[in-house]
């Protein structure tokens, strides 16, 4: 702690250990100058730190940043001295003193981290909170997050969703190193959600990438969304278009001005742009493979092609119905779907999704399985007339 009096550092670690008060009588009068000891070393800190000259910007930033830290590891070895050796000191004769010379100490080194904080946000926004007041400002911001909880579900904001912001804003509280950065970050942006009537769970969406709420659960959420509403649709037409909507739309809101969310390198907007730009190039690939395929030696359009007379739906749980009953293999499932896909079209869908098709293969409407099974019966039915079955068992 090389930039803490040497009088202060023996004061904190050798004087005011419990051991040390265990065996001494204090009295009210040492109470009076401990007290005004850590109000003078404080005081002649702070104007140390404020007059320290530096030729440059990160010199001082790192002056200032490792005076904060090495005050906080003194206010921590006091509270430690308050709590895991209470047993060393509750049974003495001014115990009541000590406790609240201790706590005065801690209080002390707060608010003057607090004063350097606020001459120098930037820098205290990387520094932790001193493990007294820590309990204090996570108990403030969980009460915030349960009104910010309660404030999503009256808005019927769905209920996943709704799991994956205050999971998160959760997560961050309950870290042991609480950065001051992380505090007034989801401090503000809990206060504006609280205020926000959002109408529906997109414009929580919306708020929520607008405000850089960088948080893994939340960009896997977005991502999971989007690959979802890209398998729902049958063509990859379809999906380019919808994946082009998507990025406009982002791209929209990003110009909104929102908070930042501290310490990360790239904005969730742009994690999330390069999500759909990656998946836009894909689905154009497989489009750009399809037509190449369709035209090859300059065949006729859709000459390597048949159309079924079957939604993709239906044509998907035709082909699992065979899967089933074994009439086609189950190995490389995937590449039988991809095979049908290229193969086939429908009288809505030119290109076939291939993963749109294997998950509608199994995620089956009652709807889709009534209109294919009247498919299956008018081909028994078919059967039993032209080949004079209508008796056989």
């Amino acid at each position: 702690m090389k930039h803490i009096s040497v009088h202060l550092q023996q004061f904190i670690v050798d004087s005011l250990h419990p051991n040390t008060l265990a065996g001494q009588r204090i009295s009210s009068n040492e109470f009076e100058k401990w007290k005004s000891f850590i109000s003078q070393e404080i005081e002649k800190l702070y104007l140390q730190t404020l007059r320290a000259n530096f030729n440059g910007r990160n010199s001082t930033e790192c002056y200032v940043a490792g005076v904060i830290g090495h005050v906080t590891e003194l206010s921590d070895i006091v509270n430690g001295y308050l709590i895991k050796y209470a047993r060393l000191w509750q049974n003495h004769g001014a115990a009541s003193e000590i406790k609240q010379s201790y706590i005065f100490t801690c209080q002390a080194f707060e608010s003057f981290i607090e004063a350097l904080v606020k001459k120098y946000p930037a820098i205290g926004a990387g520094t932790r909170f001193p493990d007294h007041s820590l309990f204090n400002v996570k108990t403030r911001l969980k009460n915030d997050l349960k009104k910010v909880r309660h404030h999503l579900d009256i808005n019927n904001i769905d209920s996943g969703l709704n799991d994956v912001v205050t999971e998160g804003i959760y997560h961050i509280v309950q870290q042991n190193n609480l950065l001051r950065g992380h505090e007034l970050y989801l401090r503000r942006l809990m206060a504006d959600i609280i205020k926000y009537p959002f109408r529906t769970s997109q414009d929580c969406i919306d708020y929520l990438i607008i405000n850089d709420f960088n948080l893994p659960e939340f960009f896997l959420f977005c991502v999971d969304t989007w690959s979802k509403r890209l398998i729902e649709m049958d063509g990859m037409f379809e999906q380019r278009e919808m994946l082009l909507d998507v990025k406009s739309h982002l791209f929209d809101i990003s110009l909104a001005h929102g908070l930042k969310f501290p310490f990360t390198h790239d904005r969730l907007y742009n994690e999330l742009n390069k999500f759909l730009t990656e998946k836009y190039a894909l689905v154009k690939e497989k489009l750009k493979i399809s037509r190449q395929f369709e035209l090859v030696d300059g065949q006729n359009s859709r000459a390597k092609r048949i159309m079924v007379n079957l939604s993709v739906a239906q044509l998907g749980l035709f082909i699992r119905v065979q899967v089933e009953k074994g009439i086609l293999m189950k190995e490389h499932i995937g590449e039988l779907f991809a095979f049908y896909a290229r193969h086939f079209y429908t009288p809505n869908t030119n290109f076939i999704s291939p993963e749109s098709l294997q998950k509608k293969s199994s995620d089956v409407e009652h709807a889709t399985a009534i209109k294919l099974k009247a498919q299956l019966i008018s081909m028994i039915n078919w059967i039993n007339t032209n080949y004079n079955l209508s008796n056989f068992n």
